[in-house]
């Protein structure tokens, strides 16, 4: 389907035409390289060979500077005239410079091989002064001796191959250079011609791609129009209202919907602000806002959903419900709205609430009365009944009470969803509730052959809530889970915290939930749709009152499945929040005691164990402890829970011991393997440890630090 699809043949061709200038640009890019490359090596070369022309020069000029003093010298030993001497006298220094410009100019391996000439020059520059001065001073068949003999010629000769050696290293520099260049050329050459035929192939194939996809974006564009055809058929034959606003909610577009729904025109609305349409008073700035946060719609439905009423053009109003959601439009935020008349299903809704309400009020005294009057008759309050009398009243009487129930669940529920239903809600503790719970429903689990068993926290755990609706709620998970197990099987109660929470559990080994039942397990008259689920009975109602009251307490109720079969059913409902601890509480003449625990019962029951022996500082985080560390220079003892909700109590410790060096430290802790350590006095595990102990340990150790201090 994405093949034929003419926005996926678009992105292709363009991504190839894309790729293509690319190669392109790359290759011209490459081709760019070479030449440079190819210029720089022409440039080397010819700085080459202008540095070994200069070189070979000036050795010539050396070797002919050399020459030049040893004629001169000859000349004057031969004839005795003076004036031959003029070249030599010049030579020494002209050879001098030559040398110096070579250091300078020439190649490394030139400059290396200067020694051995400059060794052989002095030595045939003595020689021709040797010659010179035997002249001077009348000894001239000296010096013509030693010209006879050849001494210069040799040194002369053997300069003259120095020359040549030096003079044979430039060539060779220059003709290996002048291979590597024309080698490189010939590549740079092979590669400018591949690159070019590279080119010239990627043009071609640019040229039809640029083809292929002008096609395409005629295709592309004529599929566009069609979809904006469809979507404006789509948009204009809406049963419901459609809108089309801008980012700040002003009408661009609307469909004949709006007309009809409305009675404005098309004229009158368009480029006003949807807030037109409202019956209340809403200001733009209000209604800018809630636009801005409005999301794009997804599967799960519209960006956001408002119930509304509206206002007609002859100034009627009726309940309507708009569905707004974000369309990005060329950068630019737009947004879609459908509003639909909602106006007959309100009136529905009521007549039904009003129908349950008035048939359940009116069927609860007689199923009352008929339902006492066959309690009395199975009693025998009118007599003894025969045995079969007796079981078709205990059958009357058991559906009665069934009728009963469901009467009774469709009113709370129809409570709990209008608004009526009042909570009592008070600071109560976990354990109890579930206690009376299990006791109300002992019964129940011994009709069914079932066993119940309870796990509660070592330690009170409070929250604050209605204690009739909630045990309504645990009395709807237990009697749930009762009436899904097999017969000799156990349900389980067990309570955990959970950061900010406590979670009740309770624990089945029934067939567990189907996959097709969990989206709407908690939904008003739901239940399983099968013939085992249909004979056990039921309204369809408890999960529903369930999740309803967990809600109105601030938590939330799910289900989980249960390993090895079963399922575990869960209500989160958010625990009682400390109060501050209060320096003013503090009873004058009894020590101090710092307590750090993030149980709020436990703080509670601490200090009432406490009471007449210690005042307690009782808070539950760490930084409200460090506060009254600070504060409190008074503080003689300090007990300390290592796990609390997000920290870790032995972290307290230093603080401790920089601001109060010498009071002792007592955790108090559920942990079970922590022992005394050189921050701590005493190590008590919370589940293993009575009261009395934890006191007496801390009093001890306060009477042992103030006589250590005297």
């Amino acid at each position: 389907m994405l093949k034929n699809d003419p926005n996926h043949k678009f992105d292709r061709h363009r991504a190839l035409t894309i790729g293509a200038l690319a190669a392109i640009l790359l290759s011209l890019a490459s081709i760019y390289v070479l030449m440079r490359s190819e210029f720089a090596g022409a440039t080397q070369l010819g700085r080459t060979a202008e540095q070994t022309w200069q070189t070979r020069s000036l050795l010539a000029q050396f070797q002919e500077v050399q020459l030049d003093a040893e004629t001169a010298v000859r000349g004057y030993a031969i004839t005795g005239n003076e004036a031959f001497l003029e070249p030599y006298l010049t030579a020494a220094a002209r050879r001098d410079a030559l040398l110096a410009e070579l250091r300078l100019q020439a190649d490394q391996a030139i400059v290396d091989s200067l020694p051995r000439l400059e060794r052989l020059s002095a030595l045939q520059f003595s020689n021709a002064e040797l010659n010179a001065r035997d002249v001077r001073e009348g000894r001239a068949e000296n010096a013509q001796g030693r010209i006879a003999e050849g001494r210069g010629k040799r040194l002369m000769d053997e300069i003259r191959a120095e020359v040549r050696a030096l003079t044979a290293i430039e060539e060779r520099r220059l003709d290996a250079l002048g291979r590597a260049s024309r080698d490189t050329s010939a590549d740079i050459e092979r590669g400018l011609t591949l690159l070019l035929l590279a080119i010239a192939v990627l043009l071609a194939l640019l040229t039809l791609m640029v083809s292929r996809s002008a096609r395409g974006r005629l295709e592309a564009l004529a599929q566009t129009e069609r979809l904006a055809a469809r979507q404006s058929a789509m948009f204009d034959g809406a049963d419901d209202a459609m809108l089309l606003l801008d980012k700040g909610g002003f009408i661009i577009r609307l469909n004949p919907s709006v007309v009809r729904i409305f009675g404005h025109s098309a004229d009158d609305l368009c480029g006003k602000h949807n807030t037109i349409l409202m019956a209340e008073t809403v200001s733009i700035e209000d209604s800018q806002a809630w636009l801005a946060r409005v999301g794009k719609a997804t599967i799960e439905g519209a960006g956001r959903k408002l119930e509304f009423t509206g206002r007609r053009a002859d100034g009627s109003t009726f309940e309507t419900e708009i569905a707004v959601s974000l369309v990005e439009e060329g950068g630019d935020n737009q947004y879609v709205a459908a509003i639909r008349d909602i106006s007959l299903r309100k009136r529905a809704e009521r007549m039904k609430s009003e129908f349950v309400s008035t048939v359940s009020h009116e069927l609860r005294t007689p199923l009352t009365s008929i339902g006492g009057s066959l309690g009395l008759l199975a009693g025998g309050a009118v007599g003894e009944l025969n045995e079969k009398a007796a079981r078709l009243v205990n059958i009357a009487h058991s559906n009665c009470e069934r009728l009963i129930r469901l009467i009774n669940d469709i009113l709370d529920i129809e409570k709990i969803e209008s608004g009526k239903m009042t909570f009592d809600l008070r600071k109560l503790t976990i354990g109890p509730l579930i206690k009376r719970t299990i006791e109300a429903n002992r019964q129940y689990a011994d009709d069914h052959g079932v066993k119940i068993e309870v796990t509660l926290s070592p330690w009170p755990q409070c929250i604050i809530g209605d204690p009739d609706r909630l045990e309504q709620v645990l009395t709807n998970l237990v009697s749930n889970a009762i009436k899904h197990s097999p017969n000799g099987e156990t349900v389980s109660l067990r309570t955990e915290q959970r950061g900010r929470d406590v979670r009740i559990e309770v624990l089945d080994r029934g067939s567990g939930v189907p996959e097709s039942f969990r989206t709407q397990i908690f939904a008003k008259f739901a239940m399983a749709d099968n013939s085992d689920a249909r004979t056990r009975g039921g309204t369809g109602l408890g999960l529903a009152i369930v999740r309803e009251i967990a809600e109105r307490h601030g938590g939330r109720a799910g289900f989980l499945d249960r390993p090895g079969g079963g399922s575990i059913f869960y209500v989160d409902l958010p625990l009682a929040q400390e109060a501050p601890a209060q320096a003013s509480g503090l009873q004058e003449g009894l020590p101090v005691v710092l307590h750090i625990d993030d149980d709020l019962d436990c703080l509670s029951v601490v200090e009432s164990a406490f009471l007449g022996r210690a005042s307690l500082l009782s808070v539950g985080s760490l930084a409200a402890a460090r506060d009254l560390l600070t504060t409190h220079d008074n503080i003689e003892a300090c007990i300390v829970d290592v796990s609390l909700d997000h920290e870790n109590g032995l972290d307290l410790l230093p603080a401790i011991r920089v601001a109060l060096p010498s009071v002792p430290v007592i955790l108090f802790t559920a942990l079970d393997d922590l022992h005394p350590g050189a921050d701590a006095d005493a190590v008590f595990v919370k589940s293993r440890t009575p009261f009395e102990a934890l006191v007496e340990t801390t009093m001890a150790l306060i009477v042992r630090a103030r006589r250590d201090a005297q």
